[in-house]
């Protein structure tokens, strides 16, 4: 590589306002980069984590028996529609809440939530990143919910009650129904055929048609919305309680969950509820179970209610309730499904379950999503310092955790791309679970060439406390050596070979909970140079029971085991570094401060600014010096 000369003003260059190197310097090849690094103010608490866990509780609907269903939490960085990722998938328990530590990158400060009882989005809460002090966070569908029935008199008291628990929910249109059955009839309002009754609490049939209470007689119709037929309710002569209702045929157990498009115009007073009302065989209402709204939004936004019917159901009336004075109300897509699908019976419906015929799966949860892969970047000279070009082994990853419907681990498929070998080390690679070895039945897919690594009869390594994985014992086994230049795809110019990737199959003996395992990718190491003792891990991850902690101390090494610190220099400097999408590492010898512009602002602030450091934006990066 040809030598290259950068001026740069370090103050604007490196983001440290009060640096005492605030100068103008010449890069001659990495010398003053060297004294730069190694003279970082890191505090001892920060742990290079470019991720965060969030303690997520989201409690379902209360109007919901969950004692034989495994209701399916779904997570992304934001709306499906809008090309959101899914981060994580769970099962509520049997009082309807999920509550699951989840890794999600730094920089997120909201997450999308996708449920039986609706979706929604949620601001996350901010803080200093910890190993274990998360930060709880969630939302309770089933806030909103009311067991009282229609009010059809004294208008100001029901609505006053309960102005104070106004909400939002998101503008989510672009719904797809095509796998669930839709048991409503006429729910977008196609047919301008509609019937009539004295009251909501009047006597009805199963007949297929929406029925209009005579409170709401001549304000209620079929209106063209932009080429699109929806149901309109005019403003009034005065206030008044009406609604719009249809009966459906039910049984007890039954999950009915009633979803419907909702808007209006001008800021007069109005008020909504949708209403799920069981009834028995004399037609007389079991219980109320409704949803109130209370919206101004001219724009189309999705609300849901969701319950199990009791006993003696032998019908369900959906109720769409208002109490309006001026402008008007809008309805559309009413979709009414239930009772739902478990053909293999482990309580999560066939619709949202990843393996519908088979009772011991249910989700697959991959980290970092089903499409990208997360990046662990190392350097191999500990205890001795590194040059900090995280390039000595990069490896690139992508797990898949196949759950239960309790939650549970019970096979774990880990994809592995040794993507660059900046080293002459021949080094190994491996990574620790929190589980008994005796816990896994079998590993399949890893690479085993050398004698130096002891394995038990399921394939992970002899002589450990915890379960450990040996993915590959020589890395130029994976990326071997093009026979010139440093290392492997580090060093420009060089011949590129191309990676291979590795599937590691790992089946449980016993199911382990996802709580207990922590997330992926648990605990990487490398082991330098074949000497089985030599590990190192992430900043402040603990060792294997094969590490030789005689090394701990040594040369620039300050781990301390009494105080929880391991593989950090005096100044807090790491060996290795995990970021939760693919790393584009510097090249040879180039140092990571000099490649990622925002890296000691990170590092110095303990990840409060620039949490997305990595990322291949304007301005993040020196790309002359990125591989």
């Amino acid at each position: 590589m040809k030598k290259t000369f950068l001026f740069i003003t370090l103050a604007t260059f490196l983001m440290v306002s009060c640096s005492k190197l605030n100068q103008t310097i010449e890069d001659d090849g990495g010398a003053n980069w060297d004294e730069i690094m190694n003279s970082l103010n890191v505090a001892d608490d920060f742990h290079y984590l470019s991720t965060k866990e969030v303690d997520l509780i989201v409690t379902l609907p209360f109007t919901v028996d969950f004692s034989n269903i495994n209701s399916r939490i779904s997570i992304y960085d934001k709306s499906p529609t809008e090309g959101g990722v899914l981060l994580y998938v769970g099962s509520a328990d049997e009082n309807g809440v999920f509550n699951q530590d989840i890794t999600i990158p730094a920089y997120l400060t909201e997450l999308y939530l996708s449920t039986m009882a609706g979706d929604q989005l949620i601001t996350l809460d901010t803080g200093a990143q910890s190993l274990k002090g998360l930060k709880t966070d969630g939302y309770n569908f089933g806030a909103n919910y009311y067991t009282l029935p229609p009010k059809d008199t004294t208008a100001e008291n029901k609505s006053q009650s309960i102005e104070n628990n106004r909400f939002n929910d998101l503008v989510y249109r672009d719904r797809n129904f095509a796998s669930s059955q839709n048991i409503i009839s006429n729910g977008n309002f196609d047919s301008d055929d509609f019937g009539s009754q004295q009251n909501w609490s009047s006597a009805m049939t199963v007949d297929g048609r929406w029925n209009i209470t005579s409170q709401l007689n001549g304000v209620v119709e079929q209106f063209n919305d932009n080429g699109e037929n929806v149901l309109r309710i005019a403003r009034p002569s005065s206030y008044r309680y009406g609604g719009v209702t249809q009966l459906l045929n039910a049984s007890p157990g039954d999950l009915i969950t009633f979803t419907a498009d909702h808007k209006v115009s001008g800021n007069d007073y109005k008020r909504s509820w949708m209403y799920l009302i069981p009834r028995n065989s004399n037609g007389s209402p079991l219980a109320y179970y409704s949803r109130y709204i209370y919206s101004t939004s001219t724009n189309w936004n999705t609300y849901t209610v969701t319950a199990t019917m009791p006993a003696n159901t032998a019908s369900v009336q959906v109720l769409l309730w208002h109490h309006i004075y001026g402008d008007y109300i809008y309805w559309d897509n009413v979709v009414v499904t239930g009772p739902v699908a478990d053909a293999d019976g482990d309580g999560v419906n066939d619709e949202e379950d990843d393996y519908p015929d088979d009772a011991t799966r249910a989700y697959n949860i991959y980290y970092p999503n089903s499409e990208d892969y997360a990046s662990l970047a190392f350097e191999d000279n500990w205890p001795g310092k590194g040059d900090y070009d995280f390039n000595d082994l990069v490896v690139d990853y992508q797990f898949k955790q196949v759950a239960n419907a309790d939650n549970e681990l019970v096979e774990l498929e880990s994809k592995f791309i040794i993507r660059a070998i900046g080293a002459s080390f021949t080094n190994g690679f491996g990574f620790e679970m929190n589980l008994e070895p005796s816990d896994i039945a079998s590993v399949t897919g890893t690479s085993i060439v050398d004698n130096y690594i002891n394995l038990l009869g399921n394939n992970t390594e002899a002589g450990q406390n915890n379960g450990t994985i040996i993915v590959t014992d020589n890395a130029f086994t994976q990326l071997p050596h093009p026979g010139g230049g440093t290392g492997v795809n580090t060093t420009p110019g060089q011949t590129y070979v191309e990676p291979n990737t590795m599937t590691v199959m790992t089946t449980l003996a016993n199911p382990v909970s996802l709580s207990q395992l922590g997330s992926p990718p648990y605990n990487p190491f490398i082991i330098v140079n074949q000497i089985r003792g030599r590990e190192v891990h992430l900043s402040d991850h603990l060792p294997t029971t094969l590490a030789d902690q005689s090394y701990f101390g040594t040369e620039h090494d300050d781990s301390n085991v009494a105080t929880g610190k391991y593989y950090k220099t005096d100044n807090n400097l790491p060996w290795a570094i995990n970021v939760p999408n693919q790393f584009d590492y510097p090249v040879e010898k180039a140092y990571v401060i000099q490649a990622y512009l925002h890296f000691v602002a990170w590092a110095e602030s303990s990840g409060t600014q620039f949490p997305n450091w990595y990322v291949d934006e304007a301005g993040y990066r020196n790309e002359g010096v990125i591989y």
